[in-house]
């Protein structure tokens, strides 16, 4: 017997958004108050490949230009991404973990369901992504905080391998010219 339409609710992007906003204002004004003088100048959301996580990065002044030092052949790199930030996964621990607990229960309800084929996945993958660059930009908009343009605003997937057009793309959307200039360089160097 063909099995119907899943009787699960549709996932509620629009909360999730909510939570996401106040997580990452949270995240930001705990890691600014921990690092003092230091401001932070970079804050990223990612996901893993399997959409199983939200989370964020963060870097500040002194962290980035230490790693460009300590790196100068691979600065942008390190720049660029998240996860070999200093603060990655820090900040709003708790509230970040429930978002990981209710993407993860989504994504293995997915996973569960008879006859599922990847493109209900790869359709909540790329809205919970568009979800995150949506909430920088209402972040960028809405709260002095994140309107800062000294901080550069990044939404990654942690362990996937994402075209440098659609890094480039939310680059654009999240940050000011210098910063679209220099990842739009960096990205030239690479073999797409």
């Amino acid at each position: 017997m063909p099995s119907g339409p899943s009787l699960r609710p549709p996932f509620d992007f629009t909360e999730l958004a909510d939570q996401i906003a106040a997580a990452s204002r949270a995240a930001l004004s705990e890691i600014s108050a921990r690092c003092g003088d230091d401001p932070v100048r970079a804050f990223a959301l990612y996901t893993d490949d399997g959409a199983m996580t939200v989370c964020p990065a963060l870097a500040t002044e002194r962290q980035l230009h230490t790693l460009a030092d300590e790196n100068p052949d691979e600065a942008d790199f390190y720049r660029f991404s998240p996860t070999e930030w200093p603060m990655e996964g820090k900040g709003a621990e708790p509230a970040f973990g429930a978002l990981c607990t209710r993407v993860r229960t989504h994504v293995m309800a997915l996973e569960d369901e008879p006859e599922e084929d990847s493109t209900a996945f790869e359709a909540f993958r790329e809205e919970l992504l568009e979800t995150f660059v949506q909430v920088l930009e209402r972040l960028r908009a809405e709260d002095p905080a994140f309107a800062d343009p000294r901080l550069m605003l990044l939404v990654t997937v942690s362990d996937g391998d994402e075209t440098a057009a659609v890094l480039r793309d939310r680059i654009a959307r999240l940050n000011g010219p210098d910063v679209q200039q220099r990842f739009g360089a960096w990205a030239a160097t690479w073999a797409d």
